[in-house]
């Protein structure tokens, strides 16, 4: 048998249930992820244009992201999803917008090929009757000229809606830029904010996960839980990261239980300060 199935039999799993991959399966979506989705989607299907959810590393905007992509595309809608959008020039980000709506019709130039694609939205939005939406990660990597771009594809509109819904992610850096392009700033018809967890959501966001992978209940005491909020500060990355260093400690050690000490052990391993008491 191998480490990894000796692992999964020790703790009674079907798979590991803190990887810290984006997998919207293991999304637990708190009040406030539930109420950002739910005004996210709204504003996109009326088709009032632009959205962007901000929030610090590791507050779940890309899991987010990805889930709400994933409820679009069961949605019918037509849907694109750009993860890395720092492009040297807008053109080049174009042909790859237009890649992902599975219309790599360029033009021989950029007016071309973004004539061509206003011509694709036309014909999706008004003629069929469809939803596109492009929803964009790390925009906070974005230049002032992509940014830009997208407040151009704002553009495509008639006298009652916008053609093309955005959806931006981006870390809270992307304020000030906002600040400073006010034009796009004034386009946007809805801005969600994502915070940490508070101490309860993290137990039930621990729980959640631990229950997808196939748990029964969760090895971590009471006590064991209160320090893995404590030290993570209610991130739910790091605290995932730490519950998932914990876990292997523990089938090390053979332990069935994860208390405070233990969990303060496997912090001070991966140099985590303890943040608040």
């Amino acid at each position: 048998m191998s480490e990894e199935a000796e692992y999964l039999q020790f703790f009674r799993l079907k798979e590991e249930p803190f990887t810290a991959s984006p997998n919207p399966r293991f999304f637990y979506t708190s009040p406030l992820h539930h109420l950002a989705l739910q005004k996210t989607r709204y504003v996109t299907s009326a088709k009032k244009g632009l959205c962007v959810v901000l929030g610090d590393t590791g507050t779940g905007k890309t899991t987010l992201a990805r889930l709400l992509y994933q409820q679009f595309v069961d949605s019918q809608f037509t849907t694109a999803f750009i993860t890395d959008p720092a492009y040297p020039t807008p053109y080049q980000l174009l042909r790859t917008i237009m890649q992902e709506f599975g219309y790599p019709q360029f033009g021989r130039s950029y007016k071309a090929s973004l004539d061509r694609f206003k011509q694709f939205v036309l014909q999706q939005t008004i003629q069929e009757n469809k939803t596109l939406v492009l929803i964009v990660d790390e925009v906070q990597e974005m230049k002032p000229a992509l940014l830009e771009f997208l407040r151009r594809l704002l553009n495509f509109e008639t006298n009652e809606q916008k053609l093309l819904q955005l959806v931006l992610f981006s870390q809270n850096e992307l304020r000030e830029k906002l600040r400073k392009a006010k034009n796009f700033n004034n386009r946007i018809a809805l801005k969600a904010s994502l915070e940490t967890l508070s101490l309860v959501d993290s137990k039930d966001m621990l729980e959640f996960r631990w229950t997808v992978a196939g748990g029964k209940k969760l090895p971590f005491t009471d006590t064991g839980l209160e320090a893995l909020y404590e030290y993570s500060a209610g991130v739910p990355r790091t605290q995932v990261i730490l519950a998932d260093n914990c876990l292997l400690t523990a089938f090390l050690k053979k332990h069935k239980k994860i208390d405070r000490s233990l969990v303060a052990e496997v912090a001070q391993d991966q140099e985590i300060e303890l943040v608040s008491q």
